[in-house]
């Protein structure tokens, strides 16, 4: 599924961003309106929709920690999980703090990691993320 945010600062319902993420967790299934948001926006549903989404790093890791971990914030999507490869760890970003003015400068307020392979703890409502099943 893909996803859409708007810009709610002007009312013109233009685009801010689009994304497809890796995995997700809905807040609910698609109502009526968000079924009618995504036949206006051409196969596009709601970033409210959203309660977690997430990013396994790929060539471009540099997407992934940057422009769609703003974007998410910006969106205020609740959780952001970030699996790096590269470096070998996992990140859980929650508590978005949007910056409307500046939607390029939002960001989490909190951020917790562990190494690829262990467990880490996930907010309410979600328990724990066991990451070895993300092992090659």
């Amino acid at each position: 599924m893909g996803f859409r945010a708007g810009l709610g600062r002007n009312g013109d319902g233009g685009t801010r961003t689009l994304a497809i993420p890796d995995f997700y967790v809905l807040k609910h299934p698609p109502t009526e309106p968000d079924e009618a948001h995504y036949k206006a926006h051409r196969g596009w549903y709601p970033v409210g929709l959203l309660a977690l989404v997430g990013e396994v790093t790929s060539d471009h890791r540099e997407t992934d920690t940057g422009p769609k971990y703003r974007s998410y914030a910006a969106a205020k999507v609740p959780v952001y999980v970030l699996v790096n490869r590269e470096d070998g760890r996992v990140y859980v970003h929650s508590e978005p703090v949007e910056d409307s003015r500046h939607p390029g400068r939002s960001r989490y307020r909190t951020t917790t990691s562990t190494e690829l392979g262990e467990k880490l703890a996930l907010p309410a409502p979600y328990l724990v993320l066991d990451t070895s099943v993300l092992l090659p």
